[in-house]
């Protein structure tokens, strides 16, 4: 796999979990800036850790330690029985990767698409984990019609050649001088797992509106989305969202499903509102020691 480069304030590093060896981007602030709260971040369908690395180098300016991994199993074949591809089990990787980073303090969980299902199941499963939980580009869930199908086409790729099929369409998408990205995104569709494609897909299409339970649990939670992304959920369902659990939202201008690759420093903007808001609210000290 080809390695973007990183900004200051962000390195690589493997992080050994009980289940397994995790690869991982890790947001390190300056040690007189370290406030001692850790943010954990859970990518996209087609995401990698490396979609948060320009929202890590923000939030390590304002003092976070965060973190950003890949999945198990997305990027390279496993041993048969190994890795689970349904979102409980991608929910169970994260919670045991939550635990190991932080040693069981609580988190602020950022969750982009898919990962926004992963870290809101993880979020209710594992009770007292979730400091808050934001929503990035991640409706309440995929069971209309339209949905169905999409999942259905992504679950069929690998029978017409694998996820690389989709390279002229992302390739349009990226800047012909931008070389390194090119690569980048060539090698991750060339090297994508069809197991944790048709299985991930398949979890995705049984997974219900958590929106109760999350409130029920009593996560704060924030709704974020890109004024321009209308593909996968309408606004409405995104405010629906929101407001069954009983969250704010907010709509990041010039941006379309990736706001935390589009509009970073707009995005941190918003994290870092929520964040000190729900502090506030809660009595809770701004710098916590770690």
């Amino acid at each position: 796999m080809i390695e973007l480069p990183l900004p200051p304030g962000v390195e690589r590093l493997l992080i050994e979990t009980p289940r397994r060896r995790v690869q991982a981007l890790h947001g390190v602030p300056r040690p007189e800036a370290d406030n001692g709260i850790d943010v954990v971040m859970v990518s996209g369908f087609f995401g990698t850790k490396e979609d948060f690395r320009a929202l890590m180098a923000l939030l390590a300016e304002a003092g976070f330690r965060s973190w950003a991994y890949d999945y198990s199993g997305q990027l390279e074949l496993a041993t048969a029985g190994e890795v689970g591809y349904t979102i409980a089990d991608m929910a169970g990787d994260l919670a045991e990767l939550m635990r190991t980073v932080t040693g069981g303090r609580p988190v602020h969980l950022v969750g982009h698409c898919l990962g926004g299902f992963v870290a809101r199941s993880a979020a209710v499963s594992a009770p007292g984990l979730a400091r808050s939980l934001t929503l990035v580009a991640c409706g309440p869930d995929m069971q209309d019609s339209k949905h169905q199908s999409m999942l259905e086409g992504l679950a069929k790729l690998h029978a017409s050649g694998g996820t690389i099929v989709l390279w002229p369409l992302v390739k349009a998408l990226i800047a012909r001088d931008d070389t390194v990205m090119r690569e980048f995104w060539h090698a991750k569709l060339s090297g994508m797992n069809p197991e944790w494609v048709t299985g991930t897909a398949e979890s995705m299409a049984d997974e219900p509106d958590r929106s109760d339970e999350i409130a029920a649990a009593g996560i704060p939670a924030l709704v974020v989305f890109g004024q321009r992304d209308r593909r996968v959920w309408s606004h409405g369902d995104y405010a629906g969202m929101a407001s069954r659990l009983r969250a704010g939202h907010v709509i990041i201008p010039k941006a379309s499903h990736s706001p935390n690759m589009e509009q970073p420093a707009i995005l941190a903007e918003a994290l870092l509102g929520f964040w000190a808001a729900e502090d506030a609210y809660q009595g809770t000290p701004a710098a916590v020691a770690g």
